[in-house]
């Protein structure tokens, strides 16, 4: 799409305009980032659905492996019926786990497997802490309750953080804003009526006579804007997910409220 801009001469940068002074054009170009990052923003969401998912249902099954043991079941086969409920992601790996481990006897190597197969550091964990709960024999009980409560503290942790960080997300969307916003109040309340009344009173020196075209300062806010909502949304994922890759999303949604504005207010 932007080589289709430059090969129909619609864009074509000259001294001292190097970006393009057509707010058409312009979309454009904003069009073409959307195009190209969209997908992966929309990979990256299912992509963090799926992990949080897995967070949540950690403590879940750890409990009810806990309550079936409890109720006298060894752990292989509290794990098969653990495998027939519905832990979101989990079940799926456990089902293929459970398995392996009867075709090969093999429950560290299945165990290991499954704990790698979630992709998350407290997958590994649990993994780890059911073969040690299964070699510690009379100890299992302790060691599964401990575990428990180790597993339930991190998911109160998160959701706290979640909760605690969710204003900083809404600032980025906010500045961002206020940032076009100001910029609205630069062109059409000062340089738009400042040039205008410049050409209808002659006679008055030239006060913007040396200035570069209104559409020039509109582009460049324009893009100013595009690119505080890009980096903006990728600083909102860091510091939501702890990863730059989740915040596409965010750069997607700040990137559409920028062409929208930009649309009404300064076409």
């Amino acid at each position: 799409m932007f080589l289709m801009l430059i090969y129909q001469g619609q864009y074509r940068p000259e001294f001292p305009y190097i970006i393009p002074l057509e707010m058409r054009v312009n979309y454009v170009l904003l069009l073409c980032i959307l195009v190209a990052i969209t997908p992966p923003a929309i990979v990256e969401i299912n992509n963090t659905r799926w992990l949080d998912q897995v967070d949540k249902n950690i403590p879940r099954l750890l409990m009810d492996v806990t309550e079936s043991i409890r109720s006298g079941m060894p752990m292989v086969r509290a794990l098969e019926v653990a495998s027939k409920r519905d832990y979101r992601p989990i079940s799926k790996n456990l089902e293929i786990a459970v398995v392996n481990f009867n075709l090969t006897s093999d429950l560290d190597g299945s165990l290991r497997w499954f704990g790698e197969s979630l992709m998350r550091p407290g997958g590994k964990r649990m993994a780890t802490i059911l073969m040690e709960a299964y070699k510690s024999g009379g100890r299992m009980m302790e060691v599964l309750e401990t575990s428990i409560n180790m597993f339930t503290s991190l998911d109160e942790y998160r959701q706290e953080k979640e909760s605690m960080i969710s204003p900083y997300i809404l600032l980025v969307y906010v500045s961002s804003l206020i940032f076009m916003v100001v910029g609205w109040v630069i062109v059409a309340q000062f340089l738009e009526p400042l040039a205008k009344y410049n050409i209808e009173t002659p006679g008055i020196p030239n006060i913007i006579g040396q200035l570069l075209s209104i559409n020039y300062y509109k582009s460049i806010l324009f893009w100013a804007a595009v690119m505080e909502g890009l980096i903006g949304g990728l600083v909102a994922g860091k510091i939501q997910q702890s990863r730059v890759a989740s915040g596409l999303i965010h750069a997607v949604l700040l990137l559409m409220m920028t062409f929208g504005f930009f649309n009404i207010f300064l076409p």
